[in-house]
């Protein structure tokens, strides 16, 4: 990130959200409230929540969990009770859960195991398979898998698709958003701005030594530049959006919370963020309560569309992909031998997702192929289960480079002359010290969610319009706020807020990304399942147009 982009961020944004400090002193008036110390801050004409934070030595989440009205603004004369000792709270942990892969239960009062099986007619054998560690000692509120859902994924193409009455997954009995169609509407922006932080940040020490700016500023500032972008160009004498914009990280669980339960919350019409799952799932929840529809633009794990119906995710979960390239493989490469290689125990489940989609393609084209996908341990068992005479298809799913680099560059050297086709994920693309040639004679192919072409008419005009803000490139995440921005607010515009409810009905493909919702049942929200699938060719990335 340049000079211009720095200064841009520290400066202007500090200036929208009127964070700006003024010379202060602590207040002397200390109580005990229900067994807790406080100041009691007056607030001054034009004093802020940031340069009252700087005074006490604390942060804003802090002073705005024990505030909940200043999170609509300030007042003069308006009392502040300012932690005396404060001590962050810690993100929640949440069970990792993937909503559109497996069904899942909430165990109530006086449920037993016993009880459940015969529920879901499932075997306690199985019950304990897809859960490790379950035992009779299963306590009220504890989340359990009771079986796997079917489903089906798309891969969509780079061609521009109109928006579309697609047929429905499903019957709705009753849809989850009630709001009437305005024509004007107030969202919130939930990013990482971390502005405390971005404000201490020595801007010449950065230029002179080359360095980098934090990562999630960098991210929020181009995500939230594309969104606006797209806001901009939407904004019209019949429709008006309004951006509400909120400052938030991983970790500031007060914050979130404060700012959810302020009446300006309440209000909003749709939410955007926050970035991180934990964060994520605690804004849905009060979003539901007032039938606020809430999107997340990056979590990939489908955990956070649990029992939230008013959510959507954009980035496909790494399942979603695993299914989206064994629907490409058996497409493309029907008459070949598939080898998927065994790694290490955490990638198990990858192995298994990517076997149990490709047979149930086989079995949904009527063709008899028993176990046509074969798995394997180590080039050892490659060499060993290669045919002569086919195109044969290496399938492996790691993020684990050591071992990646090794298999890779000895695939490379048995490969010579050989006709071998390697699969995995987009990663494999970005280690270090693994020669690109490698993956180009291997003919690597990998799904991902996005499909983003510089040669496009439309990439260029909003590459254009960036370069003339900060004067350097943009990154992928501004291609990404402009996407969404586009596609929910067109659709708010056009059909009101109903369209959250049926996500699943509107196919539109962006300059970035592409939309296919999927909606496993009405309790659970709607993952993105749009990928696209890229190989190496002539030693550049070529997207293959194929579509399910």
């Amino acid at each position: 990130m340049n000079f211009i982009k720095q200064s841009y961020l520290i400066l202007s944004f500090l200036m929208f959200v009127g964070l700006y400090t003024q010379a202060q002193v602590k207040s002397s008036e200390i109580k005990t409230i229900n067994g807790k110390k406080y100041y009691i801050h007056k607030v001054e004409k034009g004093q802020s929540l940031y340069a009252i934070a700087k005074v006490y030595e604390t942060d804003i989440n802090s002073i705005l969990a024990e505030n909940d009205e200043a999170i609509d603004g300030l007042r003069a004369g308006q009392e502040l009770k300012i932690p005396f000792d404060n001590h962050l709270l810690q993100q929640n942990n949440i069970n990792q859960i993937d909503t559109n892969k497996y069904a899942y239960h909430t165990i109530l009062k006086g449920e037993t195991i016993y009880s459940i099986t015969k529920k879901y007619g499932i075997d306690e054998k199985k019950l304990a398979a897809y859960n490790a560690g379950l035992t009779s000692n299963i306590k009220e509120g504890q989340v359990i898998v009771v079986g796997e859902k079917k489903r089906t994924t798309h891969a969509i193409t780079t061609q521009p698709i109109k928006t579309t009455q697609a047929p429905k997954q499903e019957i709705k009995l009753e849809p989850f958003i009630h709001k009437p169609k305005k024509t004007s509407y107030v969202i919130g922006l939930l990013l990482p701005f971390k502005l405390a932080e971005s404000e201490s940040i020595n801007i010449d020490e950065l230029v002179k030594t080359n360095g980098k700016f934090p990562f999630a500023q960098d991210l929020s500032l181009d995500f939230y530049t594309g969104f606006k972008k797209a806001v901009d160009s939407l904004n019209n004498a019949n429709f008006e959006v309004t951006i509400r914009l909120y400052d938030t990280d991983d970790r500031d669980t007060s914050k979130i919370e404060a700012i959810c339960k302020s009446n300006e919350f309440k209000k909003l019409d749709a939410v955007f963020g926050p970035l991180y799952a934990g964060m994520f799932k605690i804004v849905a929840k009060h979003a539901k309560q007032y039938q606020i529809p809430i999107i997340s633009p990056v979590v990939q794990q489908n955990k956070i569309l649990f029992e939230s119906p008013n959510a959507s995710k954009i980035t496909p979960s790494t399942y979603t992909l695993i299914e989206s390239l064994a629907d490409f493989t058996l497409d493309s490469f029907l008459n070949s031998k598939v080898i998927i290689v065994n790694t290490t125990a955490k990638d198990i489940a990858y192995t298994k997702t990517f076997k149990a989609e490709y047979n149930n393609a086989l079995q949904k084209k009527h063709i008899n192929l028993k176990d046509s996908a074969i798995e394997v341990k180590g080039i050892a068992g490659v060499k060993a289960a290669y045919m002569p005479g086919k195109k044969n298809i290496i399938v492996m799913f790691t993020n684990n480079q050591v071992f990646l680099q090794d298999f890779i560059t000895q695939l490379h050297i048995f490969s010579d002359k050989k006709d071998i086709v390697l699969m995995g994920f987009q990663s494999t693309t970005n280690i270090d010290n693994l020669d690109q040639e490698y993956l180009n004679n291997l003919q690597f192919h990998f799904a991902t969610s996005n499909h983003l072409n510089y040669q496009d008419s439309a990439t260029i005009r909003l590459t254009k319009y960036y370069q003339s803000i900060y004067g350097t490139d943009p990154s992928d995440y501004y291609f990404l706020g402009y996407d969404i921005a586009t596609y929910y607010l067109e659709h708010l515009k056009t059909i009101g807020p109903d369209f959250f409810n049926n996500l699943d009905n509107y196919e539109t493909t962006g300059v970035y990304t592409g939309f296919r919702f999927y909606q496993p049942d009405k309790e659970t929200g709607f993952e993105n399942t749009a990928t696209y699938i890229y190989k190496y060719s002539n030693y550049k990335l070529y997207q293959i147009n194929w579509k399910q």
